[in-house]
């Protein structure tokens, strides 16, 4: 056999050679490992769907293989020092570490195909998930809230005023779209944001949605979609 021939074969070897990750923290999710997307992710967060839920959507959506790392308190003040701005989640991926949660969701959705087709739809779809993360800031701020009686009249106000008022400007926003998903035929990061954080609101009455019939559309169309319905089925039990 030539030397061309020979490393021909040879590299062929490779790309045909199993891999195996292990970790002690740290479980490989995912087994279908794709030839298109070499790069490798590590998602740190803790054991909670929380601000790490989109992301963790995003990469079963793209069906690429991750490291899920659910760290505790305490590995978390181990870890912190190390990170560029001490706070979660993190994702390592190349050698790079990011922060922020969606910073990452859209890292993620743009470099695996769950974003817009160009930078003015990305922007647009930003702009939607600015809307929709405000809502979570000030449903934080409401459960954060230590004092009972005030936390009783945030309450009232989140959902009589702020609920109404963002889910009202998603539901406009998506109007101008044609398709199943918020932002058109398309499935977003944007969809796996509102889907997460509809969540809680579900959780707290299961009719906030009744009046918005699109955000209901979209969240049925998410949970209809098949890599994101494993990952619900199979992914860890958490109550956040």
């Amino acid at each position: 056999m030539n030397q061309v021939v020979f490393a021909g074969v040879y590299t062929v070897l490779q790309v045909q050679a199993s891999y195996k990750v292990s970790s002690v923290i740290c479980s490989v999710l995912s087994i279908t490992w794709s030839l298109k997307e070499m790069a490798t992710y590590k998602l740190v967060y803790f054991d909670a769907r929380g601000r790490a839920e989109t992301a963790r959507l995003v990469l079963a959506q793209a069906g690429v293989d991750y490291e899920d790392c659910r760290v505790t308190k305490e590995e978390w003040a181990e870890l912190k020092p190390t990170t560029p701005f001490g706070y979660l989640p993190l994702l390592e991926t190349d050698g790079k570490k990011i922060q922020g949660s969606m910073v990452i969701a859209r890292y993620l959705a743009e470099k695996l195909g769950v974003a817009g087709a160009d930078a003015l739809e990305n922007a647009e779809i930003a702009s939607a998930v600015d809307l929709v993360e405000g809502l979570g800031t000030k449903m934080g701020a409401v459960y954060g809230e230590k004092d009972e009686n005030k936390k009783k009249e945030l309450k009232k106000e989140f959902a009589e005023e702020v609920i109404p008022k963002i889910f009202g400007d998603l539901e406009k926003f998506s109007s101008q779209k044609e398709g199943d998903f918020l932002y058109g035929k398309k499935v977003t990061y944007l969809d796996f944001l509102f889907f997460c954080m509809s969540d809680y609101m579900l959780k707290e009455n299961s009719n906030v949605l009744e009046k918005f019939p699109l955000l209901a559309k979209a969240r049925e169309s998410v949970e209809a979609l098949p890599n994101v319905a494993k990952w619900l089925e199979k992914r860890p039990k958490t109550e956040y």
